[in-house]
């Protein structure tokens, strides 16, 4: 490897580390704008005051645009560098490329590739207004048929396409039978399940708390909302696909957002699903223990739908009745 090729190398992680600053930068910028939005909302209903953060969170908004444009610039030098330094390396390693191809196809048979994306791995948190950590059952408090707004932020750029998986997950009232889904029930024959949420929780009645049911989806950049869904370029570091972290007060829900990871590069079956299960935490539903559940932490990408079992859970949750670790291992 020449010198040059080397010091571009050099240069390539330099500009990697600076792009992994300045996204931890934006993602804190992001949260704590968020935070701050929580708590001027909540002490402006509670006193009837004037937001008295509204400067702060103007120039933090500020400084997430400064950091946005970093962060393009960034990528745009990382690009130019690569782009320049593989055709280099292409150049050289093409003979050796073709020489074991040549040796692979006339030795061996080659196998299909198993599906990498088999399995989807969650996580779940929910946060009080001083920034703990808390392990409580959780549910909204809204009036009766009040809707919960649900907005959708697509950081990534996807397609129209993704985006109506999102709004599937959550709007969709249609109902399957399923024999390869996942096991929710200890005899063979199909089991019925929902689609979307919106279906599954309309079969609910009688709670103590009123369920939501109806949910308006909005797509806007400003973070507004009940719900927010982030469709992020960022990969997770620890392999996460989605992540729901929600903000509560004693046991009420007061926003929850949720985030997508990677999403461009999501099918829209592995996009429905991670949704279908992040919304399930949106609403109060923790992870279970039972490996075959929707609310599990690791889900299958093609069969994950919204059991009877997840909405009696539910429905128990608005009820007062603080979900087991191992609910639905049973039904």
């Amino acid at each position: 490897m020449t010198q040059r090729m080397q010091d571009k190398e050099e240069s390539i992680k330099q500009l990697r580390d600076q792009l992994g600053h300045l996204t931890n930068e934006l993602n804190k910028t992001t949260e704590y704008i968020q935070l701050l939005e929580i708590q001027d909302e909540s002490k402006t209903k509670r006193d009837n005051l004037d937001s008295e953060p509204e400067h702060e969170i103007s120039e933090l908004l500020q400084k997430q645009n400064t950091i946005s444009h970093e962060i393009i610039l960034v990528k745009k030098r990382i690009q130019k560098l690569s782009a320049k330094t593989i055709l280099k390396i292409e150049l050289l390693i093409l003979p050796i490329v073709i020489v074991l191809l040549f040796f692979v196809a006339t030795n061996y048979a080659i196998q299909p590739s198993a599906d990498i994306n088999s399995s989807i791995k969650t996580r779940y948190m929910t946060e009080n207004l001083r920034g703990s950590i808390t392990d409580d059952y959780k549910y909204w408090n809204v009036a009766n048929n009040t809707p919960l707004v649900v907005n959708i932020e697509n950081n990534a750029g996807a397609s129209d396409q993704n985006i109506q998986a999102v709004k599937n997950a959550i709007m969709s009232t249609d109902m399957i039978t399923d024999d390869n889904s996942q096991t929710y029930q200890a005899d063979s024959a199909p089991s019925k399940y929902f689609k979307g949420w919106q279906g599954a929780v309309k079969t609910i009645s009688d709670t103590k708390h009123y369920v939501p049911e109806k949910f308006n989806i909005i797509q806007s950049p400003s973070g507004e909302g009940q719900i927010v869904i982030t469709l992020s370029t960022i990969k997770d570091s620890n392999g996460y696909s989605g992540v729901t972290r929600t903000i509560v007060d004693g046991n009420q829900i007061l926003k929850a957002f949720i985030t997508i990871y990677d999403a461009g590069k999501l099918t829209d079956t592995q996009t429905e699903s991670i949704v279908r299960h992040e919304f399930g935490h949106a609403l109060g539903l923790p992870h279970t223990s039972n490996t075959s559940d929707l609310m599990h932490d690791s889900i299958a990408a093609d069969h994950s739908y919204i059991s009877t079992c997840d909405i009696n859970t539910l429905q128990k949750l608005y009820n007062d009745v603080k979900p087991s670790d191992d609910f639905c291992n049973n039904e």
